[in-house]
């Protein structure tokens, strides 16, 4: 195997067993169910988006909605886990790191390097999957209740979201200090 498949698989392999992926896809299947268990009650068309007051201001068919939350949520969750393959394919120069004279100066850091960066893209990853379910089963709620979006537990949701994104760029710059000789 060729230097550059050696760190693919390495990172790879670290990436693929991590706790984050598993919830994230649990995440997504019981949304799946969810979905399928309330499909004939939902509207046809659906509130798509609310406004500050939580009242519905656009709609959309209930195929169209649901095609389009798979697609940018399921999208953006997604590239957030395959960044990873991506970044080991990259010249060292287009990597942005904390400290990338030493985390990029050779394949072992390189590996190590992506490796931390990969296990707080995971992370998230599943942060980010969750609220998505959240703000998708507060529309569901709405327009089978046919009622104002909640915005409340939205917005705690979204403060925590942000908080643990903040902890995480902390942790992230932490993990990618040099480490003392």
């Amino acid at each position: 195997m060729d230097e550059d498949g050696e760190m693919r698989s390495a990172v790879q392999s670290q990436y693929s067993s991590r706790l984050a992926s598993w919830l994230t896809l649990g995440i997504a299947a019981t949304l799946a169910i969810r979905i399928a268990s309330v499909w004939s009650e939902l509207p046809e068309t659906m509130a798509s988006h609310f406004g500050l007051g939580g009242e519905p201001d656009a709609f959309m068919s209930r195929e169209g909605f649901f095609a389009f939350m798979a697609l940018v949520g399921g999208g953006t969750v997604a590239s957030l886990f395959a960044m990873p393959m991506f970044l080991v394919r990259l010249p060292a120069r287009w990597i942005n790191l904390p400290n990338p004279d030493y985390w990029l100066a050779n394949d072992a850091r390189r590996i190590e390097g992506l490796r931390r960066l990969s296990w707080s893209l995971e992370w998230v990853g599943m942060a980010t999957a969750a609220l998505l379910a959240v703000a998708t089963e507060l529309a569901v709620r709405a327009n089978l209740q046919r009622h104002a979006f909640e915005n409340g537990p939205f917005l705690v949701i979204l403060a925590l979201y942000l908080a643990f994104v903040v902890a995480m760029l902390v942790l992230q710059f932490r993990s990618l200090a040099v480490p003392e000789p």
